[in-house]
């Protein structure tokens, strides 16, 4: 018998996973192209997700330096618009205070010309009454207490003061003393020195002080005037200084925001770039809750679709060179073995001898012989199951009835198999024979996972959904799958059970990706293995 011909890394020597090598009667025209191409593609890629950095300081492009004259361009008009503005607002308030303050003098020079002619009038008063007085004869200064607005009155007798007369206190309080009225007195003899008699009027407090207040109030109008010429100029001044300097720090201030904008734009079409050259583990990760966020996160999601996308269709056409490969082993290895397994028969029968050792030898050799044949025809059938995958025909089901069907139609597995229904219903669209290929796959791997390593099986099927998608997960107490493993897990001949094909999990992936879904494989709550199949709802 002649030694089987294997792709270099599917050798039974490879030191990987444990593949089972069996004899071949022939040499399989495969050509060397073929293997190295299943070689190159069975590899794990081990792509990570690269987040793109900061790019590095570079000569602003035309993005940024548009965006940095659009802000200059608003800086700029912002500062003529309020320079003109507050010009405009400061010309009209001084235009209104010197209107204001013309108004303003004209009330209070007409008011002073009124307190003036009110004052001389008064003067002009007390003077006709103090002659009125004294033409009077009036001698006794006490007799002039009944006279209206007296406050003090005097006879004077030269530089002797004969008689005095003053108002109360509290009209003296009341009322403010104008200058004294001095008057002679008319005397009977000519030689006679006349006396002289001083009466002194009084004018209300109130309008006094009143007369005293609008002075004052003139004179700081005069000095407001002189304060609103020199301050508003110099307010002025200080305002355009105060402009300028934000105009030039305008510059500065954009071009620190123009580039964090433009960073984050410049990280998405590199990102962009990336992925137009093929590399989809590129990812922009951006922060914040911005529009440019939203368009990276959203971005980053059509990319890892992408990749998802690219990884399955890169996986279909592996397992469908494979599947090539696998029809022309069961067709080499199929065509001989029948005429090998007649001719051992006929090899056992037609020996006629009376020599116990020779018929003994014969009979073991027939024996592994007829094994070995038979082992070749189970790997038959199962390249020939792996090669010709019916079509996918899926149709609506309710995964919880499903489930429980597949469970009756399988009564070994009650006593290994828990399932974890999901309260309500879990449509899918799926496959229903097809279906129950992949759970009866998983579980009789979980099956023999568990027996390997001496334990009891323990196996929990979960249905759920997760964002309008059913899934189901399987869940084992086995050794489980290492995670170095686990990209090549479901590669066609891959395997890590004496005695396996290393078919089963990739016709399980081949089936769900037909239904537009996948299957992954973790680590499950037990430590073994946890396959999760998610397949499309209706």
């Amino acid at each position: 018998m002649c030694s089987s011909v294997w792709p270099p890394n599917l050798h039974p020597n490879h030191a990987q996973p444990f593949l089972r090598p069996t004899g071949c009667p022939v040499l399989l025209a495969l050509s060397v192209v073929e293997f190295q191409a299943l070689s190159s593609d069975a590899q794990p890629s081990g792509r990570i997700h690269a987040p793109i950095g900061k790019p590095a300081m570079k000569r602003p492009g035309r993005f940024a330096l548009k965006l940095l004259g659009l802000m200059l361009l608003v800086a700029l008009l912002s500062a003529a618009v309020s320079t003109y503005a507050f010009y405009y607002v400061a010309l009209r308030f001084a235009d209104f205070s010197v209107a204001q303050a013309d108004h303003v003098a004209a009330a209070s020079k007409h008011a002073a010309e009124m307190f003036r002619a009110y004052f001389e009038n008064r003067q002009e008063e007390f003077q006709r009454r103090a002659q009125a007085i004294a033409q009077s004869g009036a001698h006794d200064a006490a007799d002039l207490s009944v006279v209206e607005g007296l406050l003090r009155a005097r006879l004077l007798d030269g530089d002797e003061r004969v008689d005095l007369w003053e108002a109360a206190p509290e009209v003296l309080v009341a009322s403010r003393e104008a200058p004294p009225v001095v008057v002679a007195l008319p005397t009977d003899q000519e030689n006679e020195s006349p006396r002289i008699l001083e009466l002194t009027f009084g004018i209300p407090t109130e309008m006094y002080e009143n007369s005293l207040s609008l002075r004052e109030a003139i004179e700081k109008e005069k000095e407001l005037g002189h304060v609103y010429e020199d301050v508003i100029p110099r307010f002025l001044r200080q305002y355009v200084v105060l402009v300028l300097m934000l105009l030039a720090a305008a510059p500065l201030v954009g071009w620190f925001f123009a580039r964090r904008v433009t960073r984050r734009v410049a990280r998405l079409h590199e990102a962009a770039r990336r992925v137009a050259a093929g590399d989809l583990t590129v990812r922009v990760a951006p922060k914040g809750q911005d529009e440019l966020a939203e368009l990276g996160r959203a971005f980053d999601a059509m990319v890892a679709e992408l990749a998802h996308a690219r990884s399955r269709l890169e996986y279909l056409q592996k397992v469908s060179a494979w599947q090539e490969v696998a029809r022309r082993l069961a067709h080499e290895i199929k065509n001989p073995l029948t005429p090998i397994q007649l001719a051992v028969q006929e090899l056992a029968s037609k020996y006629a001898g009376d020599n116990a050792d020779y018929r003994r030898l014969l009979d073991t050799a027939s024996e592994i012989l007829r094994e070995e044949i038979a082992g070749l025809r189970r790997l038959v059938d199962d390249f020939s199951a792996f090669a010709k995958l019916p079509v996918v025909a899926p149709a609506a089901v309710e995964l919880n009835v499903l489930m429980a069907e597949i469970l009756r139609l399988q009564p070994e597995w009650q006593a290994y198999v828990t399932v974890e229904s999901h309260p309500t219903p879990v449509p899918a669209m799926c496959d229903r024979t097809l279906f129950r290929r992949v759970i009866a796959n998983l579980v009789e791997n979980a099956l023999q996972a568990a027996q390997s390593v001496g334990k009891t099986p323990q196996i929990r099927i979960r249905i759920e959904t997760r964002g309008g998608r059913a899934v189901v997960s399987v869940a084992d107490n086995g050794p489980g799958v290492p995670e170095v493993e686990r990209q090549r897990i479901f590669d066609p001949y891959v395997t890590h059970r004496e005695g396996g094909t290393g078919l089963g999990l990739a016709i399980v992936r081949k089936i769900v990706i037909d239904h537009d879904g996948d299957v992954t494989v973790g680590t499950s709550p037990a430590g073994g293995a946890l396959f999760t199949v998610e397949l499309p709802g209706p």
